[in-house]
């Protein structure tokens, strides 16, 4: 029994220096992975093969919240019949990164687990997707081995008995995933909010620069917050296609001048997702436009993809990209812009969609995708936010 006993005070005392800063970070690195609907790999050997696909499983099931991306969750371990491929034809080191070669892309991130840190296939693996432009993770256990230093982001459990090292890389699977539930929760995304609005000021006091850049951002996302809350708050069904129009353009005015676009559009959608009201900004007017002009935009631009896939978008470049639907006014404009386009939920039910332009030397970024997306979810769940 003093085995037993000594077994729980040993993890006892293992789980005291668990670096828990690190695994925060882990945790915002995929959060934002999932806002930007990028891919995440994970693998491992042994005993790390069954926590990657418990991992692979959990993240990608237990994280699902309405109007949220889910998680692109591939697990390297999970296929038998390609793991037995190529460890036989091109040698076991190769198993995963030779699946990894045909599906990774620049920006996907690869978790790589080994209670060493001297898996050969796990360490190809990584070196090929540091190369790829991957972002990669470690979690390791004894004294981290070469992985440590391969991966760029860490999570070091400090024991030398692989056992509590396996058990604790699944606690930490079992941290990860509940912080990145909660994350999408009402109250956690009002506490997000505050937090955003007040993001860097005491880091950077030391710097004037920086200070007023980040207070000019506060005060941007405020404003961008007030002019959709209008939208959210008004008694849409009750108002006058002028009282609508007026509504829309203040709204539209305040989102454009706010976010420093030079464009924009505001849908309103009824309740078959049709477009029932909207309006267009263009060089610093706001027009109406026909049902059936509104309606292409639906149809056939980015206001359309995001309403059928129910998920934001960002476009770094208007020329570059399929889902933009050129306008005429651009099609004798050579330069190409950057867009983001939001769906607008209340409650459970899609009222509209908006998007923002701005020009291609001030575009738009992931994080403001990741503010505008969470400012957007938080209206639409204010009445159970409080």
């Amino acid at each position: 029994m003093d085995k037993l006993y000594d077994y729980i005070q040993d993890l006892h005392t293992t789980l005291d220096y668990l670096p828990v800063e690190a695994i925060r970070e882990v945790v915002n690195i995929l959060h934002d992975a999932r806002l930007r609907e990028k891919q995440i790999f994970v693998m491992g050997n042994g005993g790390s093969a069954t926590t990657a696909s418990h991992f692979v499983c959990d993240l990608g099931k237990n994280t699902r919240v309405d109007h949220w991306p889910y998680f692109r969750m591939i697990g390297l371990t999970d296929n038998i019949a390609a793991i037995t491929a190529y460890a036989n034809d091109e040698g076991y080191e190769n198993v995963f990164s030779q699946q990894l070669v045909g599906l990774m892309r620049a920006g996907d991130i690869v978790i790589a687990i080994s209670a060493s840190g001297n898996s050969k296939n796990v360490l190809k693996a990584v070196d090929i997707a540091n190369d790829c432009g991957a972002y990669t993770i470690g979690l390791t256990g004894f004294d981290g081995g070469k992985l440590a230093k391969l991966v760029k982001k860490n999570v070091h459990v400090p024991s030398n008995r692989i056992e509590q090292v396996e058990d604790i890389h699944l606690m930490i699977e079992h941290m990860i995933v509940t912080a990145l539930r909660d994350s999408t929760q009402p109250i956690t995304i009002r506490d997000n909010i505050d937090l955003m609005l007040a993001k860097d000021l005491t880091l950077v006091s030391k710097n004037a620069e920086a200070a007023e850049a980040s207070e000019t951002s506060k005060l941007m996302i405020e404003r961008i917050r007030l002019a959709l809350e209008q939208l959210y708050t008004a008694k849409r069904e009750t108002l006058t296609s002028p009282e609508m129009y007026d509504l829309l353009t203040h709204v539209l005015q305040g989102l454009v001048d706010s976010a420093s676009a030079v464009s924009g559009s505001l849908l309103v959608l009824d309740n078959n997702g049709s477009v029932k009201d909207g309006v267009l900004a263009y060089g610093g007017d706001i027009e109406a436009r026909s049902a059936q002009q509104l309606g292409e935009l639906l149809n056939k631009g980015l206001a359309g993809w995001v309403v059928r896939h129910n998920k934001p978008a960002l476009v770094p470049s208007t020329r570059d990209d399929p889902r933009w639907l050129t306008r005429s006014w651009e099609e004798t404009d050579n330069s190409s812009r950057s867009a983001i386009s939001l769906p607008l939920i209340d409650g459970t039910q899609m009222i509209g969609v908006l998007t923002l332009v701005r020009p291609r030397q001030n575009q738009f970024t992931r994080e403001d995708l990741a503010q505008l997306t969470t400012l957007a979810i938080l209206l639409s769940l204010r009445d159970y936010a409080g």
